[in-house]
């Protein structure tokens, strides 16, 4: 053997184990290997919905829940005609009488919804931002003015050379946001690369209503966002960084400053602040799942939905309070909790489930 092929072996089995490591990394993170051995179960019922219900933002003084739907095995298989739509749901109302009802402004007219997020100003005025996926590929988040009825009317579309991967928004004035982008470019591509090497290249980043900056960096698949009560403080998930993330927020500046993080071993998506200040997020416990229900929605996914109480002077807990294979619910993006019950929404079947609200953490 010559000294050549020895090195192009040597190469070779060198390349090889490092493809090996970086799958194994990858499918670890994504939940391949994540055993579930309990369900942790509750009382649910669903509720028709357009297909792809994905966010879900309460607006509890009013009792009106507002969903954000897009058709995303639609769109996925060319169809040009698949506009978005949000939708309120009116809470006052018995139970059993939940439903839908469309509020989409007219415009834009390119309107295809992923994260949502309500803002109440100190005059009681409403506005409701959402991020939307236009179909030219360009990215924006939409501001909406909200009539007494939930009833939308648009205001302004944001657009920036910042916003290229936008995956959930939350509103901190009349004007201003900070959203997630969960991947470094709008590339399929290159998106999939920086998933399968866990890149750290995710960001949040700040709008003042005049001009767009990056707020904080080197995150793997910045995904929820929202703000504690007080707007002081502003929570980040990680799906691919399995974390929480938490910033306390200059109000002046909108710089944010890490004061904590906490990783939670499931590939966390929406975040839902309630009103005692625990946290619900929507959870995928198996990643691996949700990818082949995407393409296939015969294939379920795990749904894991957790509440995280902080203590006072630091610390707290997390655990789980439901908990389904994906019978119930399959790849559920979203828990919003209102009063004793939670609406949990997904990406691309067409209904909500409403579930009774635990406050009892249980470990899978």
């Amino acid at each position: 053997m010559s000294t050549l092929q020895r090195w192009l072996i040597f190469a070779a089995v060198i390349v090889v184990g490092m493809m090996s490591i970086i799958t194994w990394r990858f499918l670890a993170a994504a939940g391949y290997f994540t055993a579930i051995k309990l369900e942790v179960t509750a009382e649910c019922s669903p509720i028709a919905a357009p297909p792809g219900p994905e966010d879900i933002e309460i607006d509890r003084a009013r009792g009106l829940a507002f969903v954000a739907a897009s058709d995303r095995r639609a769109l996925m298989a060319g169809s040009k005609a698949a506009r978005g739509g949000i939708y309120v749901i009116d809470l006052t109302a018995p139970a059993d009488h939940w439903q839908l009802r469309p509020v989409t402004a007219s415009e834009p007219a390119d309107f295809h919804p992923h994260g949502l997020s309500l803002y109440t100003g100190a005059d009681g005025a409403r506005r409701l931002f959402v991020v939307n996926h236009r179909s030219d590929k360009t990215e924006a988040v939409e501001i909406f003015d909200i009539a007494e009825d939930g009833t939308l009317s648009h205001v302004r579309s944001v657009t920036d050379p910042l916003l290229v991967s936008p995956n959930d928004v939350v509103a901190v004035g009349p004007d201003s946001f900070y959203a997630t982008n969960d991947h470094s470019t709008g590339n399929k591509t290159r998106s999939m690369i920086e998933d399968v090497l866990l890149s750290i290249k995710s960001n949040v980043v700040y709008f003042d209503g005049a001009k767009m900056s990056v707020a904080t960096n080197r995150l793997a698949f910045a995904n929820g966002i929202n703000k504690s009560a007080d707007g002081k403080t502003i929570y980040v998930s990680e799906s691919l960084g399995l974390s929480l993330h938490v910033y306390a927020r200059d109000l002046d500046t909108g710089v944010l400053t890490q004061t904590d993080y906490t990783q939670l071993g499931t590939s966390l998506d929406n975040i839902d602040v309630l009103e005692d200040g625990a946290l619900l997020i929507a959870a995928h416990p198996k990643v691996t799942s949700f990818i082949s229900h995407v393409n296939d929605a015969s294939e379920l996914s795990p749904s894991q939905v957790l509440r995280v109480e902080f203590a006072k002077g630091g610390g707290g807990k997390a655990g789980t309070i439901y908990l389904n294979l994906g019978k119930e619910i399959s790849g559920a993006t979203v828990a919003a909790g209102y009063r004793d019950v939670m609406l949990l929404g997904n990406a691309y079947d067409p209904d909500i489930l409403v579930c009774k609200q635990s406050k009892e953490i249980k470990g899978y």
